[in-house]
């Protein structure tokens, strides 16, 4: 339960933007997901089943999200190419606001500007790098409510996987940027 309260959370912190940022940009050029999902606010909505008031606000002002997925063999990733994107978000002036490792994953989260609009996270194991980028802002204060209630976030994670199958990943992949 608890990596996927982990992998929620970033999901959550992360929701958008397909390559807002130069330097995802510039990762994507070189590497490619194994895993592309793109939420929207209509999409972010819909997967709260339960209609609580907080996850709502949580979402309202996310605008996009993206959610990149890599398995280091496959996507031909080593150490250094994740050091020089983190690297390059600091260069856009990308603020790390934390750094986590847990069970195995390191997980970073970076903020743009001083009342962030732009989020991205990185979480990183021994296999494979996740990507979140986002654009807009999440409600926190919904966000510790949530934490501190039963809201079931491994839920959100199994309902988005399920939303996109195969065959729906195709589709949404192309989304224009």
């Amino acid at each position: 339960m608890k990596p996927f309260l982990i992998a929620a959370l970033t999901f959550i912190f992360c929701l958008e933007s397909h390559a807002q940022s130069k330097a995802v940009s510039k990762f994507l050029e070189k590497h490619k997901p194994n895993t592309s999902l793109y939420f929207y606010p209509s999409t972010l909505r819909m997967i709260n089943l339960e209609h609580n008031p907080d996850y709502q606000r949580l979402v309202r002002h996310i605008k996009k999200l993206s959610f990149l997925t890599f398995e280091k063999r496959s996507s031909n990733l080593s150490r250094s190419d994740f050091q020089e994107l983190k690297k390059q978000l600091a260069s856009e002036k990308f603020e790390e606001l934390f750094t986590m490792d847990d069970q195995g994953n390191h997980i970073h989260l970076y903020a743009l500007g001083d009342e962030p609009e732009a989020y991205i996270s990185l979480v990183e194991n021994e296999s494979s790098l996740m990507l979140f980028d986002m654009q807009g802002a999440p409600h926190l204060p919904s966000l510790m409510k949530l934490i501190q209630s039963d809201f079931n976030f491994g839920k959100i994670a199994e309902l988005s996987s399920q939303l996109f199958k195969d065959d729906d990943q195709i589709e949404v992949k192309h989304q224009p940027k």
